[in-house]
């Protein structure tokens, strides 16, 4: 009888916690709005089963709904930050910070530059662009051939990580790069994790705080310009504006299900 007692551990209270403020808070949700949850929801399950892919999925759900480019990639950052910190933490024992550097360096340099892009690219543009970005990932992930084995190099993390820090910045998406490399150079799947979650992390904080710092800029710039009738009121409320792979054959279906969507989505971008 002792045993049933341990199985109320403080993650499991912590979970039905926040299941429950889930559901009272979806109460009077508009259907915009529930969506958007519902599409969170799913992409956290089924990342929560591989590991990965929840900005992925998420997208190109979110390219279905046609969501503002800027609204989706806040959205996707935020959330992806609350999956990867619970995940880092789980295996914080096993990272090696030291080789992860370069790549880290390279993305924060890189990052950015993709919420700049982000922020004037057209929707239209956009949605496509990721629609081809993501088929091309899902379709490596689906076909890739596992007993390819590189070595690995500085100079090539450097690059992989600009790539990442790019892709974040631009789409929410910092880890398909990562995890192909990671792929590529024969890790075993714990050895990958350690090295993606955390770079996903950094990428996603340095895209979040980004967003947060071009957001203020430019309320900013629109507050001391000189066409602004209101400019010294907004330039005083700018500052307070807007802020796993455990299973191969989990993660060849989560691959499966988001090559046919992102296919998907980029065909009704095409026809429309």
């Amino acid at each position: 009888m002792a045993s049933s007692g341990s199985c109320i551990t403080p993650v499991r209270v912590a979970s039905l916690v926040l299941i429950l403020w889930a559901l009272h808070e979806s109460i009077g949700l508009s259907d915009r709005d529930a969506e958007i949850a519902g599409t969170v929801g799913l992409a956290a399950l089924i990342a929560s089963i591989v590991g990965f892919a929840f900005s992925a999925i998420a997208g190109s759900v979110f390219a279905y709904l046609r969501l503002d480019p800027v609204q989706a990639v806040h959205t996707l950052v935020v959330c992806s930050i609350a999956i990867q910190l619970y995940s880092v933490w789980k295996i914080v024992g096993v990272i090696r910070w030291q080789p992860l550097m370069p790549m880290i360096v390279a993305g924060a340099a890189t990052a950015p530059l993709g919420v700049w892009v982000l922020r004037h690219v057209d929707s239209g543009m956009y949605a496509t662009g990721l629609g081809l970005f993501l088929s091309a990932y899902g379709g490596y992930t689906l076909f890739r051939r596992e007993n390819r084995v590189l070595p690995g190099s500085t100079f090539v993390d450097v690059i992989v990580g600009a790539l990442g820090g790019l892709t974040g910045g631009l789409a929410g998406l910092p880890g398909p790069s990562v995890t192909i490399w990671c792929s590529l150079r024969g890790l075993d799947k714990l050895q990958q994790r350690a090295a993606y979650q955390p770079f996903i992390l950094v990428m996603q904080v340095i895209t979040l705080l980004c967003l947060q710092w071009q957001d203020t800029a430019s309320t900013l710039a629109l507050a001391l310009s000189p066409s602004t009738p209101s400019g010294c009121a907004n330039c005083a409320d700018a500052g307070t504006t807007t802020l796993a792979v455990a299973r191969t054959q989990a993660a060849q279906a989560a691959a499966r299900v988001n090559f046919m969507m992102d296919c998907s989505t980029l065909a009704s971008r095409c026809v429309t």
